[in-house]
């Protein structure tokens, strides 16, 4: 309801304005009683202007100012000084009448505005210059009938329920002064008409509104032309936009920086470094933006402070920037916030993908390392079960398998180091056969069948590891399921094919959940048994050896994986 009263008290507090302007015009500047009026109406001015906050209290010194400057106007009143007064009473109104969006609003201004602009013509300019010329279009009596009437009906407009929100009291400068410009073209005119080519007032007014309104026709159609050329709007908005600075240089030299430099914060320093060389105006100034900050130019002159996405930027110009130029400003800020923020995710990115490098690195080492003790303790246990003196069984076993654990100890630190720089010579390939042998003598029992099928002797296995690798991966997946499900019946097949070794280890136990299934191999999974990522690591060594590691098949009492060589691709037909 305040915000209610308060509308409706500001409309009744212009109307009371024009009210009293009014009686001004029908008493005459001359009158004491209208004197006073024009001192009263320029209190109720104070109480509806837009300009300044209503809450906002005048000093003594203010007060004093005001007080005076009226009584000095109201002293000195004439129609000339009403005449001014007038238009721009007009300019303020005509400002304020295209920033209401609903409709009985902008009636009622407009109402108010034509009312000013009535009575500068038909009452407020003949009367100013009746001394020199007579410019009665209307009689006095009737003049001040319609003025009262446009009041009334001012009064009588309704005040909508859509209209009754907050808002500023704010006035559009660029309309007002255009309003202000149109009425003075008006009574300049149609006192130039009537006194140049004695016509009569009516008729130069008539003549002054033509001339008006076929040049605003032919402005409108200069400024947006339709038969597909640029208007004038064009380029006065390039021209408002671009306010003479070479923000398309700096736009450039923006993009071959960041091209360049790859540090986000030396990208800062480098860009901030090319303002004062590139925008007019600007000095100097300092950045700083998590926790690293700088300066560039010089530092003495007008500081304007920025913040945007973490950025803050104070900008050192030679005054104090207008609104555009703040926008503009800000506007910079903004492109520098979003390229470096561009920038440092890149470099987090890359930390992150080192550390990722770093984590798959470690998790393979693991997986391989395990391995490696799984065949110690297979030595230990068989040194403990041979007894005092070495027995023959014991002396084979490590004969066959302490070579095999060097070589894989040297393959793991390997990895270790940068490609190219291995400590020994990468391993020699060995045939399927030799390797079915070396794994049927580790893992054969009576739980696990080992069998091979083809050509084994023919084929070679380039990457003997990797086989090794997935086998004992898979095999020892195999046992740990064997505890959860007793008498579990494992097999590994080893295929000769002319296009290379395959590799098949099934087992008869329980499918694999499918949510599961379908992420194995290709990503990290939750493992009852261990870390999870031994057969994704597998599939990696796969894909790097020209392998490709499947779930072949997945049901209740056939769960296969296979490894085989992965088919090259089809280069694309040409059209």
């Amino acid at each position: 309801m305040s915000l209610v009263r308060t509308i409706v008290r500001r409309r009744w507090i212009f109307l009371a304005f024009l009210a009293a302007l009014h009686l001004v015009f029908v008493l005459g500047p001359e009158n004491l009683i209208a004197r006073w009026l024009f001192l009263s109406h320029i209190g109720l001015g104070l109480l509806w202007q837009p300009f300044v906050q209503p809450r906002r209290r005048l000093t003594a010194e203010s007060a004093v100012v005001v007080v005076c400057a009226a009584a000095l106007l109201a002293w000195l009143l004439d129609w000339g000084i009403l005449l001014i007064w007038t238009v721009l009473l007009a300019g303020v109104v005509g400002g304020k009448v295209f920033v209401f969006p609903d409709r009985w609003e902008r009636i009622f201004h407009l109402a108010g505005l034509g009312y000013l602009v009535m009575v500068v013509l038909v009452r407020v300019l003949p009367a100013a210059v009746s001394a020199h010329v007579s410019l009665d279009i209307l009689p006095g009596e009737l003049a001040n009938l319609l003025a009262t009437l446009i009041l009334v009906f001012m009064a009588l407009l309704p005040l909508r329920q859509g209209t009754l929100e907050e808002r500023a009291e704010i006035v559009d400068f660029i309309y007002g002064m255009f309003v202000v410009l149109l009425l003075t073209v008006l009574v300049l005119g149609s006192l130039s008409f009537s006194l140049l080519y004695k016509v009569g007032y009516l008729e130069s007014i008539l003549i002054t509104l033509g001339a008006v309104a076929g040049l605003l026709l032919l402005l409108a159609f200069i400024w947006n032309p339709r038969a597909g050329f640029v208007g004038l709007g064009t380029a006065v908005a390039q021209h408002v936009f671009s306010l003479g600075l070479p923000v398309e240089e700096w736009l450039q030299s923006l993009a071959e920086l960041s091209r360049l430099e790859a540090d986000p914060e030396r990208f800062l320093s480098l860009a901030c470094a090319e303002l004062p060389r590139r925008l007019p105006g600007v000095r100097g100034g300092r950045w700083s933006v998590a926790g690293a900050q700088g300066e560039f130019g010089e530092l003495h002159g007008h500081c304007t402070r920025y913040v945007h996405a973490g950025l803050t930027l104070e900008l050192v110009t030679h005054g104090e920037p207008s609104p555009a130029l703040r926008w503009h400003h800000d506007l910079i800020v903004r492109l520098l916030a979003e390229f470096y923020l561009g920038k440092w995710r890149a470099r987090e990115l890359q930390r992150l993908s080192y550390i990722e490098a770093i984590h798959e690195t470690g998790a393979r080492l693991t997986h391989d390392v395990k391995n490696l003790l799984q065949s110690l303790d297979t030595l230990c246990a068989a040194a403990n079960e041979a007894g005092a003196p070495p027995s023959p069984r014991f002396t084979a076993l490590l004969r066959r398998q302490l070579p095999e654990i060097s070589a894989r100890l040297r393959q793991t630190l390997n990895k270790l180091v940068e490609p190219g720089k291995q400590l020994q010579p990468a391993e020699l390939p060995q045939t399927a056969m030799e390797w079915l042998a070396s794994l049927e003598k580790r893992y054969a029992d009576d739980a696990t069948q080992i069998r091979g099928d083809g050509d084994l002797a023919a084929c070679r296995l380039e990457a003997p590891a990797l086989f090794f690798s997935v086998a004992e991966n898979l095999l020892q997946n195999i046992a740990a399921k064997r505890r959860r499900e007793p008498g579990l019946k494992a097999s590994v097949r080893l295929l000769g094919l002319p296009e290379g070794a395959c590799l098949e280890i099934c087992d008869d136990g329980a499918a694999i959940p499918d949510a599961l299934a379908q992420r194995l191999l290709r990503e990290r999974v939750v493992s009852e048994d261990g870390l999870g990522i031994g057969l994704y690591q597998c599939a990696r060594q796969a894909e790097q050896a020209g392998y490709r590691l499947s779930l072949l098949e997945n049901r209740a009492g056939r769960v296969c994986f296979r490894l085989e060589p992965a088919p090259a691709l089809e280069p694309a037909s040409g059209g």
